[in-house]
């Protein structure tokens, strides 16, 4: 019963400690408040446990004082500040155009790797831009480290044009000093759990350490795994970064142009785009040339065989129509001049 007991001053303690720690800042702070405070607390109270029922208004002295100083020593958000080191999860969003394609691809690949980053995602698609004119894109989302994410960037902005660009910090240092406070206070009631399984004498007491014991791991775990998701986010900076191949760049914007102006840049865009049209004609003419003359000797070839059979059907024709000739009677010259004339026949009208 005692050990039972005890296991409930030790999560009494440590809901306390969690109350108390919400707003801690780091390991080393926390470390001067809860190592020694709230240990001596537990023990104290573990303590009064082997000897009697467990109140809190008949606790030791020492036990309430020293949880309340627990408590009341919690630093404020301010002092964590100002007192640690921010904890900043930087994000930049990029938009840039290029007309080498390929080798600024490589570069940032290169660049990601020399930096000590890595590329969490790559996706390129399209074609090349002298294929009909279709262009590529490329879309990196590169983890840079956060002392070198502006050597990265400035290097993209000597090399590209950029169309777009944004960047962001998130100050998660409120949050990362929370969690790390929580995570402290379940690995103090983790060894105090582990010190009352060690002495306990009953099967009911066992089972219910042993329980809570595997929830306060699991927690463990998991305040454990979202520090790191921090510590990723804070020491690699995210750099979304989208590549435009295109042949020329996206003009700045200038001040308005006067009538003559406007005139004389329309004229040259359309002779530039004009000049373009015969390139574009004229390549796919070339291209399709080849598949343009397998498509007249065909035709051809069809046209020799249609006019070999209307040829020697037109002959078969030509011949059936002498053989007919030939077969006819013939009537003598003679008796034809010497036939008496067909009178007209009479339609019985009367003139």
């Amino acid at each position: 019963m005692k050990k039972k007991l005890a296991l409930m001053i030790a999560s009494i303690l440590s809901v306390s400690v969690l109350a108390g720690c919400g707003g801690s800042s780091s390991s080393s702070s926390y470390d001067k408040m809860t190592d020694e405070p709230a240990a001596a607390a537990a023990e104290a109270a573990y303590d009064y446990a082997d000897e009697g029922a467990w109140d809190y208004e008949s606790a030791p002295v020492e036990a309430k004082s020293t949880a309340a100083g627990a408590e009341n020593s919690a630093p404020s958000d301010s002092e964590i500040l100002s007192n640690s080191n921010r904890k900043l999860i930087r994000n930049v969003n990029m938009t840039v155009e290029t007309r080498e394609f390929d080798s600024l691809v490589a570069n940032v690949m290169d660049r990601i790797e020399s930096l000590g980053g890595y590329a969490e995602s790559t996706d390129i698609s399209g074609n090349s831009y002298n294929s009909y004119g279709n262009t590529r894109n490329a879309f990196i989302v590169a983890r840079i480290p956060a002392n070198k994410l502006s050597a990265f960037v400035d290097q993209l902005e000597n090399e590209t044009n950029i169309t777009s660009k944004n960047e962001s910090a998130e100050d998660v240092t409120l949050q990362y000093a929370d969690v790390e406070a929580h995570k402290e206070s379940l690995k103090i009631e983790q060894q105090r759990l582990n010190q009352l399984l060690e002495q306990a004498d009953n099967l009911e007491n066992i089972i219910e350490l042993e329980n809570r014991l595997t929830e306060v791991r699991y927690e463990i775990e998991s305040y454990e795994s979202r520090l790191r998701t921090m510590n990723n986010q804070v020491e690699y900076s995210t750099v979304n970064l989208s590549i435009n191949e295109v042949k020329e760049y996206t003009p700045e914007p200038v001040e308005e142009l006067s009538f003559g102006e406007r005139i004389a840049r329309g004229f040259t865009e359309s002779c530039a785009d004009a000049w373009e049209a015969i390139q574009d004609f004229t390549v796919g003419f070339v291209s399709f040339l080849p598949m343009l003359i397998v498509i007249l000797i065909i035709l051809g070839v069809i046209f020799l065989i249609v006019f070999g059979i209307v040829k020697g059907i037109i002959a078969i024709v030509k011949a059936t129509s002498k053989k007919k000739t030939a077969k006819a009677p013939k009537v003598p010259q003679a008796q034809i001049l010497d036939a008496p004339p067909k009178k007209p026949e009479d339609n019985g009208n009367k003139q």
